[in-house]
């Protein structure tokens, strides 16, 4: 029933995706914000509500413009699920930001399957996860992105190695000069304190170990079919499943090394996971086997809340 009602991408969908995700936001701030209200409190989370429904239109104006999925809204769900296991999203101000900004350098990148514009492309992926550093630091990691995007997609001009250092140093350069302005280049320096966190003990308390252990399990079982079927496809499909792949390499190695181990840090997955996720649905011929992983899916977030 729920497999089949966002099968296809309707108003209605969106809707009721937007519903879903202010419900999950206003609960995890309730449940989680322990700042004294005022109007800066108020205006904050009123902002971020707002991040966090544009997100949805964002994510899917770069799956139907990159042909990522079929035409439905599973991988909107997926993500909307995927958030809610882990509240804490809301609270870690940074990161959050930082996925937001993410999103449009991802628009870029898995652009670059045209020919259209490609330096301008480049450029403004890499430009966009300069600011997003800004917020997390280790969001530069995603400049990889980039540099397996020019390769994957055969842009391998050799200017093209050269305009993701000149896009990502742009907004920092612009950030050095502004607080070197207001003579407070000390908070520039702490933009980069690249702390990590190796321990990853926290995960297997019961609150984290299952969400995280149905998201790895339906990972694993998704890789193989998904990827054996990317091969059959053509060319720039196969070219755009591959950078997927690198996707998900390059937000599982900024998870791991995540100095605040909380959940909030699997934010960066989600984005490409929801993709996958959504592929292997649309490989299942069973109509029963998709109701269940939904379901399950579902279970599991009530279970998280109560």
């Amino acid at each position: 029933m729920i497999a089949n009602f966002f099968s296809k991408t309707k108003p209605i969908n969106f809707l009721l995706l937007s519903i879903l995700v202010a419900l999950i936001f206003i609960v995890a701030v309730i449940n989680l914000n322990s700042e004294p209200l005022s109007f800066y409190l108020f205006a904050k989370n009123g902002l971020f509500l707002f991040f966090s429904i544009l997100t949805l239109f964002i994510f899917n104006f770069i799956i139907r413009k990159n042909g990522l999925t079929e035409d439905n809204s599973l991988a909107i769900l997926f993500y909307i699920l995927m958030i809610s296991y882990f509240p804490d999203i809301f609270m870690n101000d940074g990161l959050f930001l930082s996925n937001f900004i993410l999103l449009f350098g991802f628009r870029r990148i898995y652009s670059l399957r045209s020919s259209i514009e490609t330096k301008e492309k480049i450029f403004d992926s890499s430009f966009w996860i300069g600011i997003a550093s800004l917020f997390y630091a280790w969001s530069v990691l995603f400049i990889l992105i980039v540099y397996a995007g020019i390769v994957i997609f055969r842009k391998t001009d050799w200017r093209n190695f050269i305009i993701p250092l000149i896009g990502f140093i742009t907004p920092v350069f612009l950030s050095y000069t502004y607080l070197l302005a207001f003579d407070d280049l000390e908070r520039f320096y702490k933009l980069w304190d690249f702390e990590f966190n190796l321990d990853v003990s926290i995960y297997v308390e019961e609150k984290m170990m299952v969400p995280l252990a149905l998201i790895g399990f339906l990972t694993l079982a998704a890789i193989y079919p998904t990827t054996k079927r990317s091969l059959l496809a053509k060319i720039d499909f196969k070219s755009t499943w591959s950078l997927l792949l690198t996707h998900i390499l390059v937000a599982l190695l900024v998870v791991i090394i995540s100095p605040l181990k909380d959940g909030s840090e699997f934010l960066f997955l989600f984005f490409p996971l929801s993709i996958l996720f959504t592929n292997y649905l649309q490989l299942i011929e069973r109509y029963w086997i998709k109701e269940s992983i939904i379901y399950i899916f579902i279970m599991t977030v009530f279970s998280n809340f109560f």
